[in-house]
């Protein structure tokens, strides 16, 4: 399958159907909801049903393109799943991961916004595309592909009191005017598009029309739109956000979700609106852990959002879906900045954000340089003349950001993917999995009198309660014993059902130093049953976790 390419919806659809219809055993597609125009969100479920139902495994979440357009989400979501199914049978890993848990993969959250990036005719907006706050365009400047050329790129008008020049190193790039420079010609730099009630006289631009932000509307710190800008009227507002909530709450198995945005190649991690003392110990540990193998496995650091994401050094951003999972569900979140153009082009050590605030004109020519050499399809415009409806002339080039800025070049867009496939498929790895450690029957006596011991262990690296805060909310239940007894079998001794608690993984004990290593059993618990009943009888003994997956085992009294 070839992954150096971009998925429209329909596209998205038929690489879906093809693998459900292939792979009955591995793939369920269904449907996660409808978006606000009605277009079906796509949900695949992939893992093995010959071993057991997907609800008694525990479950990575993935989803991509929450914003519309950064389409290189959805091809890192069908890479994971293409790769998983792939290997079924012949790799070790995705064996096992399929037959042990379950991917809960929705390649496309918005399927409208994604529509309108992709068109022939493209239209650039945050996320949906349901107007908000207001229901008519506000005054300005909107972004649109005003010369019908397929692409959004810039306008540049001269004016002695602009803030740009052409640049001194390179005359296709223009440079910022500096503080103090007089001389020399200057020009005003905007978006492509059409101004609403132009006055001829002020250029603003304007609040997009369709001005959400879907991931400002998860019910986490939510704050109304006057604080933060796109968050919509109320939490989950929105039938994109409620179906991924509704689904992800009533799914307790999940214990990790990934969700793919670009761009910065940069690995997220909550909180955004708090420091990291504020978090349990123990979690921000294994949160860092988890970045440094996503370090070694993409070359993306882990940050913190609020240490190292803010778009203000003195605002937060609230609402967003990885801090909603964590702070309420206890789930490890991660979101993934895919692709990162000035690393690639040799900007090293850079402030993700602050970077385009302040930097050496000299990157700006070195990024431009690397586009031209690694394949892009004219990465930069050149500028040409064209007559605005409203402007008069002006001249439009620049960037063709779809396919450098906001994605990967289509040629290195499977590089992209296939790095990022082996950090989910690490994580999945690190899920939490019961075990069935011993399982025996004793005869005590002639008169039919039986011992049962049991004894289950987790054998993954992440507790039964998922995370330090998942068991301060209650997020998951303990691990749970129930018996299922033929008529005539009584239980002598013991409960017929009995609360083992939770069980710990290896997160438990992240120290490297052999030193004073101690591997003490507390992810195994037991419990043991007297039961009278004639020889022969069956057993039916269900071991129940919401997060680490449940067994069910048989004993026959003998």
């Amino acid at each position: 399958m070839e992954f150096n390419r971009f998925f429209n919806n329909e596209e998205l659809a038929t690489v879906a159907g093809s693998w459900a219809e292939s792979h009955p055993q591995l793939v369920d597609l269904s449907e996660l909801g409808k978006s606000h125009e009605g277009n079906p969100i796509l949900l695949l479920t992939l893992t093995n049903v010959e071993t057991g139902a997907p609800a008694d495994k525990p479950a990575v979440w993935i989803d991509a393109n929450i914003h519309a357009t950064e389409v290189a989400g959805t091809t890192v979501a069908l890479h994971i799943a293409h790769t998983l199914l792939s290997g079924y049978g012949s790799d070790t890993r995705c064996t096992r991961l399929l037959d042990n848990a379950v991917f809960y993969i929705v390649p496309r959250l918005n399927p409208d916004g994604a529509a309108w990036a992709l068109a022939g005719t493209p239209r650039y907006v945050r996320s949906g595309t349901r107007p908000f706050p207001y229901n008519e365009p506000a005054a300005g400047l909107h972004e649109e592909d005003i010369d019908g050329d397929g692409r959004i790129l810039q306008m540049r008008i001269p004016d002695p009191n602009g803030d740009w020049k052409v640049s001194s190193l390179d005359c296709r790039l223009m440079e910022k005017r500096g503080p103090d420079e007089q001389e020399g010609a200057f020009y005003r730099l905007l978006p492509e598009g059409r101004l609403e009630d132009y006055d001829g006289v002020n250029i603003k631009v304007a609040r997009p029309l369709q001005g959400l932000d879907f991931n400002r509307n998860f019910p986490f710190e939510w704050q109304p739109d006057s604080t933060q800008a796109g968050a919509g009227p109320f939490p989950t507002s929105e039938r994109e956000i409620r179906a991924a909530v509704e689904f992800i709450s009533r799914h307790n198995n999940i214990s990790l979700a990934l969700t793919y945005h670009t761009f910065s190649g940069v690995i997220l991690r909550p909180f955004s609106t708090r420091p990291d003392e504020k978090m349990e110990t123990n979690d921000l540990w294994v949160f860092e852990l988890m970045g440094e193998r996503g370090k070694e496995l993409t070359g993306y650091p882990c940050l913190s959002v609020f240490h190292g994401f803010r778009y203000h050094p003195k605002e937060i951003t609230t609402g967003a879906f990885d801090d909603w999972v964590y702070d309420h569900l206890g789930i490890f979140s991660f979101t993934i900045e895919l692709w990162d153009l000035p690393g690639r082009a040799g900007v090293k050590d850079r402030h993700f954000i602050e970077w385009f605030r302040k930097h050496p004109h000299e990157e700006d020519v070195k990024i431009l340089n690397w586009l031209e050499e690694n394949g892009a399809a004219e990465p930069y415009v050149g500028w040409y003349t064209f007559e605005h409806p409203q402007l008069g002339a002006v001249e439009i080039g620049g960037y063709d950001q779809m396919y450098t800025w906001r994605n990967p070049p289509p040629d290195l867009m499977g590089e992209e993917a296939e790095k990022n496939t082996a950090y989910a498929l690490s994580l999945a790895d690190m899920l939490p999995q019961l075990s069935l450690h011993t399982l025996d029957v004793e005869r005590l006596s002639d008169s039919g009198d039986f011992r049962v011991r049991l004894v289950v262990e987790n054998s993954g690296f992440l507790p039964t309660h998922t995370s330090d805060q998942g068991r301060s909310r209650n997020a998951a239940l303990p691990v749970r014993v129930e018996l299922v007894l033929p008529e005539s079998v009584r239980i002598q001794s013991g409960q017929e059902k009995t609360e083992l608690g939770h069980l710990q993984g290896r997160s438990s004990r992240l120290s490297v130093s052999a030193l004073y290593a101690a591997s003490p059993t507390n992810n195994r618990a037991w419990v043991e049953w007297v039961l009278r009943g004639e020889s022969g009888k069956v057993v039916e003994i269900k071991i129940l976790s919401d997060r680490a997956g449940s067994l069910h085992e048989t004993v026959t009294l003998q």
